[in-house]
């Protein structure tokens, strides 16, 4: 039951997480989420851009913090000569060790709203939010090209957020609607 709970914590913090590179483009403090991006998108031909008044439905996925101190965690847990073992965490705890702070995901909303995004809904894993394509674009120095026969579209490249998100961010979903493509 616990190793469960703890997998499915993982999961919703998404357990595989991406690198945050500083991009040498900005001289601010922007940094580029690596591994943001459909790599179907690499394999098509974009028409041109999205249309910049079309809606988005997006999350971002919170990035785990004390990654060490979980893998440790995680092989003490099931290793029988350990002091750990089989000592699962209580509720709540997996997040304040490993989870944003409530201040940084403050933050975080607080930076998206400024960008004119709309905060939907909230969870311990994850925030979701909506805006539109320009918006999105501002925010995320992304572009968004449609493809295929045009009801399809994408961020080829990966965005680029504050530095101080990049230990908060782990991805960001809803700048396509890859699934929906099929190359020719």
């Amino acid at each position: 039951g616990r190793v469960l709970a703890l997998a499915i914590g993982l999961c919703a913090f998404g357990f595989s997480i991406v690198g945050n590179q500083p991009d040498p483009g900005y001289a601010d403090d922007r940094v580029r989420l690596t591994g943001n991006h459909p790599v179907q998108a690499e394999a098509f031909t974009p028409l041109g851009n999205a249309a910049l008044e079309a809606p988005l439905e997006m999350q971002i996925r919170f990035a785990l913090r004390n990654q060490a101190e979980l893998d440790q965690l995680l092989s003490d847990q099931q290793n029988p000569v350990s002091g750990r073992y089989h000592k699962w965490l209580k509720t709540g705890e997996f997040l304040r060790r490993f989870g944003p702070s409530s201040s940084e995901v403050k933050a975080l909303e607080a930076w998206l709203k400024s960008e004119g995004f709309t905060i939907t809904s909230h969870a311990p894993g994850y925030l979701e939010f909506k805006g539109n394509i320009a918006q999105t674009q501002h925010a995320f120095d992304v572009r968004i090209a449609r493809f295929g026969d045009g009801s399809v579209y994408a961020n080829p490249s990966d965005p680029v957020v504050p530095q101080r998100f990049a230990a908060v961010i782990g991805a960001i979903l809803g700048m396509d609607n890859m699934v929906r493509a099929v190359p020719v």
